[in-house]
């Protein structure tokens, strides 16, 4: 079985309900079953930070991505039909997905900065110019 790395505020996240519990348990075999699937390598043992989604950098033949497997919950569940409207333009282009699933292949962004790196007044000004492209 996949050793996968999950980030501490996933698995608080996961505990507040028996149903994301589940999720979490069987989130190793859903990862080997999308690296599988999609041809990808895991880059390396980090993970994204965040509360909803298991995201981590992956690689396939055409070069780098990014795999992402949400918590099922209503803020998701169109999650990959926005995206895909989007079609990268101003959000990162969807390579793969299976909504069954949870599952997304993303773009990598370059070069990646967390809007949680930058002051929280710089984060406004990115998101306000994000809603008018949008």
């Amino acid at each position: 079985m996949l050793s996968i790395i999950v980030p501490k505020q996933l698995a608080a996240e996961c505990q507040k309900s028996p149903e994301r519990a589940a999720w979490l348990e069987d989130l190793p075999r859903r990862v080997t079953q999308m690296l599988s699937r999609w041809s990808l390598t895991l880059d390396d043992s980090s993970t994204y930070e965040g509360g909803a989604s298991w995201v981590a950098p992956v690689t396939r033949a055409d070069g780098p991505a990014v795999l992402k497997l949400g918590i099922p919950h209503m803020e998701a569940e169109h999650e990959i039909l926005g995206l895909r409207f989007w079609d990268g333009n101003p959000t990162v282009q969807v390579l793969e997905s299976d909504n069954t699933a949870g599952a997304i292949l993303l773009e990598r962004c370059s070069p990646g900065t967390s809007l949680r790196e930058v002051p929280e007044p710089e984060q406004d000004v990115i998101i306000a110019g994000l809603l008018r492209r949008l």
